[in-house]
């Protein structure tokens, strides 16, 4: 094929569906008849093949997903630092990354456990390594 070949093929592409565009219905189904098509008939067995290239893509993706469930490693499991060594390095990533934000749930100050998980979040966002030599 050559370089032309795809715009030419686009082109004409664009100029049938104008032609299409155009054409009402009733000049669509006289056009079918006038060649010896049934239009319900021909609409049937779109109908059909569409059905059927729809249910061999819903195939094809749950057996993907299939193979993927049985071949994904289990997460690891995430050592976390303690508290004071969380605390810095969450104060490290908003420091060194101003557009970061965080909401309280309830008061003024995060518990402990929000910490931790933000924390995780933080790491699995890629915005704090999860490596820590300093714990």
């Amino acid at each position: 094929m050559t370089n032309e070949m795809p715009k030419t093929l686009n082109a004409i592409r664009g100029l049938a569906l104008k032609d299409l565009e155009a054409a009402s219905d009733e000049d669509i189904r006289a056009e079918l008849a006038a060649e010896g098509i049934d239009p319900d008939q021909l609409a049937a067995s779109i109908a059909v093949s569409l059905d059927d290239v729809l249910a061999a893509s819903l195939r094809q993706q749950a057996a993907a997903a299939k193979v993927a469930m049985q071949t994904r490693t289990p997460p690891k499991q995430l050592l976390r630092p303690t508290l004071d060594r969380i605390k810095e390095r969450i104060a490290q990533a908003f420091a060194a990354e101003p557009q970061l934000a965080t909401a309280f749930r309830e008061g003024s100050r995060q518990s402990n456990a929000d910490l931790e998980t933000l924390y995780d979040d933080l790491v699995l966002m890629g915005k704090i390594p999860d490596t820590d030599d300093g714990r």
